[in-house]
């Protein structure tokens, strides 16, 4: 386990990268941290989470960016489940669960909502039936990370074998919470370059389906665990 100081930091580090897409030098998070300590200490200890493998230097005398061991410890021990979503946000949430019955329209509307607010590519469907929306992909395309011609000939072939890929992904675990798979954790090997969080979900009518959110590794996860804990928890 990191030490609080160096939790302080590396969370500081993943919201300031999520936020940017650029790399995190020190002075970038010294006046956002109440730590009490000057610049050199924070660099030794940036240095510190590099040589531990949470953080990485991708070029010569830039800022350091979370490798996937950093955001996986930021997801589970860093994020607040209960965090992030605005009171309008949860509005919406509510109202479209409770104003929406026709599962055609409910999963279609419930896709874009949820691509809206988290900025990530959404599909969702139904776990007994064909009915299968995705939408964000155009909107997904403005990362900077979809400047790469190989990055975005992955996510491509990714989202080509999405329906039946995922379907099956989020079967296999229909009554537990969220999973979230960060790069080379994914099961699908398309999306070994990107983040995946799938979950299902269950309408007051009865009708229960599934939901996958796709981006980079550099993804809000803050906002889409707390978004997924609102709609399991309607």
């Amino acid at each position: 386990m990191l030490g609080e100081r160096q939790q302080s930091i590396l969370g500081a580090i993943v919201r300031e990268y999520v936020r940017t897409a650029r790399p995190v030098a020190s002075q970038d998070i010294m006046h956002g941290l109440d730590l009490d300590v000057g610049a050199a200490t924070i660099r030794n200890e940036m240095l510190a989470l590099d040589e531990l493998g949470y953080l990485e230097q991708p070029y010569t005398s830039s800022g350091r960016v979370p490798t996937d061991k950093g955001y996986r410890f930021f997801v589970d021990y860093l994020t607040d489940e209960d965090g992030e979503l605005t009171g309008r946000e949860r509005t919406k949430i509510r109202e479209l669960f409770a104003d929406s019955d026709d599962e055609d329209v409910f999963v279609k509307e419930f896709s874009r909502m949820i691509s809206h607010m988290t900025g990530a590519f959404t599909a969702a469907g139904l776990f007994d039936d064909a009915l299968f929306y995705d939408v964000g992909f155009s909107q997904i395309l403005k990362e900077p990370e979809f400047q790469d011609v190989g990055y975005l000939e992955d996510f491509g072939r990714l989202v080509d074998s999405l329906d039946d890929e995922v379907r099956g992904l989020c079967e296999q675990s229909r009554n537990a919470a969220g999973r979230v798979f960060i790069g080379k954790e994914n099961p699908l090997a398309q999306g070994r370059s990107h983040a995946m969080i799938v979950s299902s979900w269950r309408h007051p009518a009865g009708f229960e389906g599934f939901l996958a959110l796709i981006g980079p590794k550099r993804m809000d996860y803050q906002k889409v665990i707390s978004l997924l804990h609102e709609i399991r928890n309607f």
